[in-house]
């Protein structure tokens, strides 16, 4: 009988997981004029949060991605997780929403923050479909709406669900949250 071993694969989102959300937070209080600690965030949306129309937020997140993109700072203790279990031979993936235009942009943070990983899914907005193609072990995300709506889903039965803590994700379950 041949014994096959499973792969490890984890998988992580980018903004709010790896990297923080406080520069996006920052540009979006000057844009409005608004005074919005990342303490009082009660909402994943910035639309809602800001009391913005989706468009106006598209257009103010269109005018700040590349600094965004380029100037986050990584999450310390989700960045020294990825490399920890990179160093075990765990393969990284990411998948992230962001638009397939930063690419560049995200490939030179990712490498200027240490970031390592093995596959990037970049203008993934249905990660459904890439966490069951991966087959991952482990997915790690901080939208709470999207990791309650994978709990209902087959997912759940091969992959472990974890919420990045932040004020914005505090009512929905998951398999597991890590402390950032």
């Amino acid at each position: 009988m041949k014994v096959t071993k499973k792969i490890l694969r984890c998988g992580f989102d980018l903004d709010g997981t790896l990297f923080s959300i406080k520069l996006m937070l920052q540009r979006f209080n000057e844009a409005t004029g608004k005074r919005i600690e990342f303490s009082q965030l009660n909402n994943y949306s910035f639309a809602d949060v800001f009391k913005i129309s989706d468009q106006q937020e598209y257009d103010i997140f269109s005018r700040i991605k590349t600094d965004i993109n380029l100037h986050s700072k990584p999450l310390k203790k989700t960045a020294n997780l990825v490399r920890h279990l990179s160093r075990q031979g765990i393969e990284i993936d990411i998948i992230t929403a962001r638009r397939e235009s930063a690419m560049e942009e995200t490939k030179i943070a990712l490498k200027e923050s240490g970031i390592v990983f093995d596959k990037i899914f970049i203008n993934q907005p249905n990660k459904y479909n890439v966490i069951k193609d991966l087959n991952l072990t482990r997915y790690f995300d901080d939208q709470g709406q999207l990791i309650e709506r994978l709990m209902k889903t087959d997912v759940a039965d091969f992959c472990e669900l974890t919420l990045i803590d932040a004020p914005y994700n505090q009512k929905f379950s998951c398999h597991s949250r890590f402390y950032v």
